[in-house]
């Protein structure tokens, strides 16, 4: 009886935590995305109107590209040989955040599906459904958290992730895929390390699957948990593994039926094989990933350099430190691996990713990321705690810059100057002076209205 009233409460916290971030996502009023999640706002508009995952019923809005953009075209649509439209990003995302839109569905079907209030609504909705998901991956994070951690430090492993990442200032904001993949590996991770019955392996397989199928680079994160689960259960680890490939089938399904490719709209653009997007030399990117001003993942959620007390776990425990149950150690080293290889996947690339604030590419990883943390939250007393909460504090801070300012500042205007090749990393991305965090701060608050206007009013 004791067990069932701890795990209620435990729920009711996470609901809790969930319901906090958001409400913290919308304060600001407005959807912060770039042209990579206009389909993605658009597919379930289409998908609930014609039942077709085509583009062609919500064409006029998709193919619209707003005024002072560096790129001329709609780069993220495809025309298939028989002249209809599909997003060349995955459609895992749209797909599964569609059934939120029934209300909006509805409303345009009262209301008319003029295009202005299509765009209104889509703008809308985009913003309600990414905020729910990411929300959603904080409480559960919460849960995930708690297996090896008390309340306290659990909340705290949880705030970290869910307000001093980019969950809140990428996840949050836009349908960009990461939010998705977040809540997909938090969902992975509750199931794999949940009792090894049929219905968690199945729903860590499915996990899994989507993870791969929603974003390809997080296949490797995918990997390491049916890897995972295959050495620790044995024949019992097929239930994953079978669920997994069930889950992403449909995906490269629809991917060979539209675009004749495995991986899809990146496989038609040439991103799925060699390509100069990923020609750039490893260890620079490394510490541009991680470390620089710009764009550095251990500079925007600083409170993750105290992973590093995981490699001297003896000098990082006091003795004071009580007993807890740590994760499982044969999970934790799958997972550091497939974090290696993402890593160094993202540094062969242009890291700088575009406009967005932060290091975006490795949202998808936070996750795990944060959940490898939990083991040093746990065990951190005095000047240590102290230290990491002034971390999380500090990025919490840094992605309120992003929420509340971005892109007023026009940051991104300095990683991609004039006159230099997009394919060349500017070295402004390692000026003190040019952190978005500084030059966002500084432009002030970003307008919370940036959703166009009914015809005819002002």
């Amino acid at each position: 009886m004791s067990e069932r009233r701890w795990a209620g409460a435990d729920r009711r916290a996470a609901l809790t935590l969930a319901v906090l971030a958001f409400a913290v996502y919308n304060l600001n009023c407005r959807v912060i995305q770039d042209g990579d999640t206009v389909s993605a706002r658009l597919l379930p508009f289409a998908l609930w109107r014609t039942g077709s995952l085509s583009l062609d019923s919500v064409a006029e809005l998709a193919t619209l590209v707003p005024p002072g953009r560096p790129y001329k075209e709609a780069y993220w649509l495809w025309r298939s040989p028989g002249g209809h439209l599909y997003t060349r990003y995955p459609v895992v995302t749209p797909v599964l955040v569609a059934p939120l839109y029934a209300p909006a569905v509805a409303y345009l079907a009262w209301q008319g599906w003029d295009s202005w209030r299509l765009e209104n609504t889509s703008l809308r909705m985009e913003k309600l459904a990414a905020s729910l998901v990411a929300a959603l991956s904080v409480g559960l994070f919460y849960l995930l958290a708690r297996r090896h951690a008390e309340r306290p430090r659990a909340f705290l492993a949880a705030t970290a992730y869910g307000f001093g990442s980019a969950t809140w200032a990428i996840s949050g904001q836009a349908l960009w895929q990461h939010g998705m993949g977040e809540l997909l590996a938090v969902g992975a991770l509750l199931a794999a390390t949940a009792p090894p019955r049929a219905a968690s392996l199945v729903a860590a397989g499915v996990a899994a699957g989507l993870l791969a199928g929603n974003r390809p680079p997080d296949a490797a994160l995918g990997a390491a948990v049916l890897v995972y689960l295959l050495a620790r259960h044995g024949r019992r680890g097929l239930w994953a593994l079978g669920a997994a490939a069930a889950a992403l089938a449909p995906v490269l399904l629809f991917n060979l039926a539209v675009f004749g490719h495995w991986a899809g709209g990146y496989g038609v653009s040439g991103m799925a094989g060699p390509h100069p997007f990923y020609s750039h030399p490893l260890l620079p990117g490394l510490a541009g990933l991680l470390l620089s001003p710009g764009k550095g993942l251990l500079v925007f959620s600083p409170f993750l350099l105290f992973l590093a007390c995981r490699l001297a776990p003896a000098r990082c425990r006091p003795a004071s430190a009580p007993a807890s149950a740590p994760p499982d150690r044969l999970l934790e080293l799958a997972v550091a691996a497939a974090l290696l290889v993402q890593i160094c996947f993202y540094a062969l690339t242009d890291y700088r990713a575009g406009a967005c604030y932060g290091p975006r590419y490795l949202t998808d990883a936070l996750p795990f990321l944060v959940w490898l943390l939990v083991p040093v939250v746990v065990r951190l007393r005095g000047w240590g705690l102290r230290a990491l909460v002034l971390a999380v504090a500090a990025g919490i801070a840094i992605q309120a810059v992003g929420a509340f300012c971005y892109p007023r500042g026009h940051s991104d205007d300095l990683f991609y100057p004039p006159g230099l090749s997009r394919r060349v990393i500017a070295p402004a991305v390692w000026s003190p002076a040019n952190a978005p965090f500084l030059v966002e701060a500084r432009a002030g608050l970003a307008s919370p209205e940036l959703l166009p206007h009914r015809p005819g009013r002002r």
